[in-house]
């Protein structure tokens, strides 16, 4: 199955599911479909983005690691929704900062709860 044809599947099922405002844009740099979930928090899929498969398999990895991981990322992205600082398009942060926050916050604890990869930062 090609790209756009992943990408259209995606779309049909997320129209037909509880996600609301299913968009798609397949003139971008990079396709995606775009949604939001029942928190009311945006999210955006893509086909072919080998650096975003890296990065969400990482995410997964560490969300293995500390089951709280998840839920703090979700709570401040709402956080976030609610403060009107979370939409990229209107000079807001990008979503995946959000969580690298959340990552960079429970490794540098004084007893960090996810590892460290180059040390403590000073």
């Amino acid at each position: 199955m090609s790209q756009p044809e992943v990408l259209i599947k995606v779309l049909e099922i997320l129209k037909n599911s509880e996600f609301s405002e299913v968009e798609s844009d397949f003139h971008a740099k990079v396709p995606a479909v775009f949604c939001r979930d029942v928190c009311g928090l945006m999210c955006k899929v893509s086909a072919g983005n080998d650096v975003a498969c890296l990065t969400t398999n990482h995410l997964a990895a560490l969300a293995k690691l500390e089951p709280r991981l998840v839920p703090l990322v979700l709570a401040f992205r709402y956080w976030a929704k609610l403060c009107h600082i979370d939409c990229q398009a209107e000079g807001g942060i990008p979503s995946y900062s959000f969580a690298l926050m959340v990552i960079f916050f429970l490794q540098q604890r004084k007893e960090p709860i996810l590892p460290v990869y180059l040390g403590p930062w000073v």
